[in-house]
């Protein structure tokens, strides 16, 4: 079960938009066009997908996962069988989409997979770049070509506009009008930088605005508009991809960032002050192993400062921590144990929000006082020694990941010492059916049988 304000800027022949796919031939290509051929190129736009490949007639390109693209490659022209393959439960391979579609010659077409995993969709997106080859052939010219594309399948209609970095949105050229499943026409202008703007369509009001943006090859860049998983409400993000491997996400600058905060000390409650130079929060009285939650706020740097809760006593003094836009993260309070003695330090980690359909993200942080752990996933008549999955070297303050298949599993941690094994936690068994990311943490806790707690966030 899928659980002409810019100098240089041209508008060229309309940009075709269908529900299809692509090319044959091995040939990858980075430059111009040969006008006997077709060109190539393969996008991951499905959330929530697996791993996808796109395969014509029996030849299979690489596979890309969500938001990532492989690059341009040269094709026959002609009608071609175009099949895109993703995998089941049991990673094997399957067909997700199949169409016979004829590949023009000397045209380029963009296949972006979207839609529900399910039953997706493919939009084929075709475009000549004859004109733009032709004007670089000038010497003192360097031009590139823009086409924007929706498919974040839940968001609205937009406006895209264009601007040259040092400009303005009064300053902006429309780049086109694109509900979901849209694509605009395709646009020459001038290599640079520049900054890309969406407002809801027919209006003005900008609601997403990217850094700058060095579109410095002369080469057509896609700009899709996909399904975002980040903090912001807006809950989509914006990816430009040239004719390579190389996907560029540009984050909102409107976009908020989400953190929250876990108490990783066993014998107090603490209050944490997370402060920047725009807003501070006052987290209170949060108890031994609990986690706040989420916090919304403007990205920036921000000082993090833990105070004793029945004492106010200060633990940590103004420790920065980075947030980024769109970003979602949870900063750890955590006591380090050395020769010293004890010391209360804090940590943040990124978290993954991506949905999959048959595994999840499992996030361990361990702030155990053993080394060089092994956490197990262990089936309902599993041992250590016949476990698929584990994670090894789980160490102090050190967060390691691991994608394993959706079910049920128990959890078991073995620490080594001299050659000896010893169970430092056993779980009963937990159902990880429904779940995209899970962060568990391993503390210290001789409250326990095992003198250590697993605390799922």
């Amino acid at each position: 079960m899928i659980k002409s304000k810019l100098k240089g800027f041209v508008a060229v022949a309309f940009t075709c938009l269908a529900m299809t796919a692509c090319g044959s031939d091995d040939d990858k290509d980075e430059g111009g066009s040969d006008q006997n051929a077709t060109y190539v190129q393969f996008y991951n736009a499905s959330a929530g997908s697996t791993a996808t490949a796109l395969r014509i007639v029996d030849k299979t390109y690489e596979s890309v996962t969500y938001g990532d693209a492989i690059p341009r490659f040269t094709s026959t022209a002609g009608v071609s069988a175009i099949e895109v393959m993703g995998k089941d439960a049991s990673n094997k391979d399957i067909s997700i989409y199949k169409e016979n579609i004829e590949l023009k010659a000397a045209t380029d077409h963009f296949f972006v997979l979207h839609g529900d995993f399910a039953e997706p969709a493919l939009l084929n997106i075709h475009y000549s770049r004859t004109e733009l080859d032709k004007l670089n052939e000038v010497a003192e010219n360097s031009k590139t070509q823009l086409l924007v594309a929706n498919t974040a399948i839940h968001a609205q209609a937009f406006d895209a506009y264009v601007s040259k970095a040092s400009e303005t949105f009064a300053d902006a050229v429309m780049l086109g009008s694109v509900a979901y499943g849209e694509v605009s026409g395709s646009h020459i202008m001038d290599t640079g930088e520049y900054r890309v703007y969406l407002t809801p369509a027919g209006k003005t009001n900008v609601t997403y605005t990217t850094s700058k943006i060095n579109f410095s090859a002369k080469v057509p860049y896609k700009l899709i508009i996909r399904e975002g998983f980040g903090a912001w409400d807006g809950k989509i993000t914006l990816d430009s991809v040239d004719s390579t491997t190389n996907v560029r996400n540009h984050v909102a600058l409107e976009a908020t960032v989400g953190y929250r905060v876990f108490n990783g000390l066993g014998s107090r409650n603490i209050d944490v002050k997370v402060a920047s130079n725009k807003q501070d929060t006052l987290f209170s009285n949060v108890p031994s192993f609990g986690v706040t939650n989420y916090q919304a706020a403007e990205f920036n740097d921000f000082g993090v400062s833990v105070y004793e809760h029945e004492t106010q006593t200060k633990l940590l003094d103004n420790v920065l921590i980075t947030l980024n836009q769109d970003e979602v993260k949870t900063i750890f309070i955590y006591e380090q144990t050395n020769i010293q003695g004890n010391k209360v330090k804090a940590l943040e980690m990124k978290q993954t929000q991506t949905p999959s359909p048959y595994s999840f993200k499992f996030d361990i942080l361990s702030f155990a006082d053993k080394n060089n752990l092994t956490l197990y996933f262990l089936k309902a008549n599993d041992t250590i020694e016949t476990a698929t999955y584990k994670i090894t070297d789980v160490n102090a303050a050190s967060p390691l990941s691991l994608t394993v298949p959706a079910g049920e599993y128990s959890i078991k941690i073995i620490s080594v010492e001299n050659g000896t094994k010893t169970v430092i936690y056993a779980s009963d068994l937990i159902d990880f059916s429904n779940e995209d990311n899970v962060t568990m943490v391993l503390n210290v806790d001789p409250s326990t049988s095992f003198g250590y707690n697993l605390v799922k966030l």
